[in-house]
């Protein structure tokens, strides 16, 4: 085997010098990458990677002076060293910064960064979001000072009345409690905090009833001139097509999902062309890609084929708003598409390297941020896959514009399934058909959309002509997405990658653009000990399944955060309940489909066994109509509130089949799986209770360990349990009613002696949960607390003897036995 590994390197070291490069460029990208990921997970001291960073620079030195072969290892530890010291720099927030009064109340003066965006939620209210650059902000009680860093300022517009006109480049005044930006803290959710920060967003306000006063300022032309554009654009297409035709061509020429249906952002999420809903790279790259394309099939000399994808991602990217995600696509697309269109199909893969490895230095959170993740893979696929499948379609006869166009799909899908499969868990095997078929008519839509908006200014009746074909291009759009979607079959779970798997993968991709002597040379020394690799996996996977085996299988239960409610999942074995799922009372925003059921996929759980709702209230049982909608659940068990009362919360019509799905709990029932016993120790009737107080406490046991579950059950209940000697004893308490002062009381405690607790709670909550009072009762009793605002997803496992626990902020947490 020594001999076989000299003969691959040398056949390495006889490739072209370019191509010799791009690995060396790749592995400083992915070293930058990982000292990101490394300082943000462990929070080094920044002297620490400054002093890491200066010694791999002098040892480097020293190495090339003394020409030794081992230099590029200081280089290595040099970048690794960059990308954490770059990262602490970057998530640092300056003194200034406004999200520093957070929990205050305050008044916060600043400049519009863009346009208002308005929306109308279920219940026909008007709320405004303004993206404001902080000038100045005067806590109450204190003095006003100067201030820096975005943030979000949100309003409701009062029935009757219209938002104040406002402009980029506006000043905006608003009083309110300053707060910090706080997502799902849950596995597999995207993280909402660390987009907005790269966003440049640190902090939100809620204003008051005085509202949002607008101070027009002059100035700004040239960027209120693109939000006319824009808004020329929208105003043209209402005129002419549905308002919700219009939001769709609109989000398909600038991005946005603002108006545009459910139904068709579902089938173009399943038909895997979502991604032409926003301006990202993946979109910029596609544009750049069509207009290489259009250049090479005109035959122009390469100078003009450069300028017109130049011209083409330029103009673009001005009418998208020139928004930081959109300049960097813009660049990122630009600068490699035009080494493309020039027929330098290496300098584009080195610069495409080169614009990721200078982005995430200048920029290292960039990282977090799900638009880079996908333009960057997916800018790579179309360089660095796409060539070498188009040529081999080419050589099996296939035409050209059919191998070109399958190339670019299957290259772009192929990059991004391990990011897609971790966000989405899905694959879309209707994705080929909708990129081969869809995507030339969607870019034939865009063109004639952008065309037509021209036009309008000069000849209206033309343009309202143009833009009545687009809208008829975007029904057959529409009508075919929702086609491909409902195929058998169109969507693939794809359980979430580990980085074992992801470098596995990235690795097996990397042999396609492998100089052809060299992946040669890899072939035949995977062939000649194929015997030997698949005999060490055969054991490898014989020792995983022995311990498996004679492990005992373990219960794991997981406190979501779903801010203010209550969701908890049990597993065990292939079994999984909910108990309670979370949701909102305005019903604004689908907890059980955007919260739940993601964790529920990211943990491999693709039906349910069962969900026990505590009681009707919206933050406990509204995202259960989320889960239903997506998921096969065998049974929902309820208190006893009735048909009526659970369809309201979840949103779902009363004559819903989703409802013959809801069961009746009673005191005493027991649910026996696979040596878990949930028990409803207390459900009150319905003719004896109405709300909190006719929440079903459940008690959950495996072996020694046991949960209670006690949703908001107040202290009366508390003390009629106690006095109907209920068994209350628990390992793991889930704390009543989210931390409430009128919830979990000293003598609750002394019987149920909890050793953990668990309190299910919104970050900055207005109810002020948890309260001081349940805090100090639960130390007293000397019980570790956990808060989902704080620690977001907890996990307790437990396999019946000992116990185990994980938190999303914190990972693996020791507990005391």
């Amino acid at each position: 085997m020594r001999e076989e590994l000299r003969e691959f390197f040398r056949r390495w070291r006889a490739a072209a010098p370019g191509q010799q490069q791009e690995p060396f460029l790749a592995l400083l990208l992915m070293l930058v990458a990982l000292g990101i990921l490394c300082a943000e997970r462990l929070a080094p001291p920044a002297p620490l990677c400054a002093l890491l960073c200066v010694c791999a620079l002098l040892l480097g030195v020293f190495l090339v002076w003394r020409q030794r072969p081992s230099a590029w290892l200081a280089l290595a530890v040099l970048f690794f060293a960059l990308g954490g010291l770059r990262f602490l720099a970057a998530d640092a927030l300056p003194l200034a910064d406004v999200s520093r009064l957070a929990g205050q109340e305050a008044r916060v003066e600043g400049q519009l960064r863009a346009a208002p965006v308005l929306r109308t939620d279920a219940q026909g209210v008007r709320h405004v979001r303004y993206e404001v650059e902080a000038v100045s902000v005067q806590a109450v009680g204190g003095r006003r000072r100067s201030a820096a860093g975005g943030l979000y300022v949100y309003a409701v517009v009062p029935d009757g009345q219209e938002p104040p006109a406002a402009r980029v480049g506006d000043m905006v005044a608003a009083r309110g409690r300053l707060r910090v930006p706080h997502g799902y803290q849950n596995p597999g959710q995207l993280d909402m905090r660390r987009m907005l920060r790269a966003a440049g967003i640190t902090a939100t306000l809620a204003a008051g009833k005085q509202g949002v006063r607008v101070v027009p300022q002059e100035g700004y032309a040239f960027w209120r001139a693109l939000t006319a554009v824009r808004e020329h654009y929208r105003a043209s297409m209402e005129r002419v097509m549905p308002r919700e035709d219009a939001a769709a061509v609109f989000a398909l020429l600038f991005g946005g999902y603002e108006g545009v249906s459910e139904e068709l952002v579902a089938d173009f999420t399943t038909t895997g062309i979502v991604h032409l809903l926003s301006v990202s790279g993946s979109h910029i790259s596609l544009l750049a890609a069509v207009l290489a394309a259009l250049a090479a099939l005109l035959r122009l000399p390469r100078a003009l084929r450069a300028g017109l994808v130049i011209g083409g991602i330029a103009v673009y990217a001005l009418l998208a708003g020139c928004v930081p995600p959109v300049i960097r696509s813009a660049l990122m697309g630009g600068l490699t598409f035009t080494a493309l269109a020039l027929g330098r199909e290496h300098s584009a893969r080195r610069i495409l390297l080169l614009t990721g490895l200078f982005m995430l230095l200048c920029w290292p959170l960039l990282l977090f941020h799900i638009s880079f993740q996908l333009s960057f893979l997916a800018t790579a696929g179309l360089i660095f896959l796409a060539p070498p499948l188009t040529r081999w379609l080419r050589a099996h006869s296939w035409p050209r514009f059919l191998a070109a166009g399958l190339a670019v799909t299957t290259a772009a899908h192929l990059a991004t399934m391990p990011v897609i499969a971790y966000y989405f868990h899905m694959f879309s095997v209707s994705s080929f058909a909708a990129n081969l078929l869809l995507v030339p008519i969607v870019e034939l839509l865009i063109v004639l959309a952008l065309a037509a908006g021209i036009v309008a200014w000069l000849l209206p009746p033309l343009g309202k002509l143009a833009f009545g074909a687009a809208s008829l291009l975007l029904g057959l759009v529409a009508e075919a997405a929702g086609a491909l979607a409902r195929l058998p079959g169109s969507q693939i779970y794809v359980p979430p990658p580990g980085p074992f798997a992801c470098l596995l993968w990235y690795l097996a991709l990397g042999c396609a653009f492998l100089p052809a002597s060299v992946r040669t040379a890899a072939l035949r020394l995977c062939r000649r000990h194929a015997r030997e690799g698949a005999l060490l996996l055969a054991v490898a996977c014989a020792a995983w399944g022995g311990v498996r085996l004679l492990s005992p299988p373990q219960l794991a239960v997981t406190f979501l955060d779903v801010h203010q409610g209550d969701a908890a999942v049990l597993q065990i074995g292939g079994h999984a309940f909910m108990i309670d799922c979370g949701g909102t009372r305005d019903q604004a925003f689908d907890v059980g489909g955007r919260v739940d059921v993601p964790y529920l996929l990211h943990v491999g759980v693709r039906r349910l066994d069962a969900i026990f709702l505590s009681h009707v209230h919206e933050d406990h049982a509204a995202g259960a109509g989320g889960v239903l909608r997506r998921l096969p659940v065998s049974a929902v068990l309820t208190a006893g509130e009735g048909r009526a009362a659970y369809a309201r919360s979840m949103g779902l019509s009363t004559a819903d089949p989703l409802l013959d799905r809801l069961v009746t709990l009673h005191t005493g029932e027991r649910y026996t799986i696979d040596g878990v016993t949930i028990e409803a120790i207390a459900v009150p009737e319905a003719e004896e209770a109405a709300g909190n107080e006719a929440c079903a406490v459940l008690r959950v046991r495996y072996g020694d360990a046991a949960f209670l579950f006690t949703g908001d059950m107040e202290q009366a209940q508390e003390a009629a349990l106690l006095a109907a000697q209920r068994d209350v004893r628990c390992t793991v308490l889930k704390v009543g009613h989210h931390g409430s002062a009128t919830s979990t009381s000293a003598p609750f405690l002394a019987i149920a002696r909890p050793r953990y607790a668990v309190i299910s709670v919104g970050a900055d909550n207005t109810f002020g949960h948890p309260r001081p009072e349940v805090l100090a009762r639960l130390r007293a009793a000397g019980v570790r607390t956990f808060r989902t605002d704080e620690d977001g997803a907890v996990t307790f496992r437990t396999d019946g003897r000992r116990l185990w626990a994980e938190t999303y902020a914190a990972g693996e947490v020791s507990l005391t036995q």
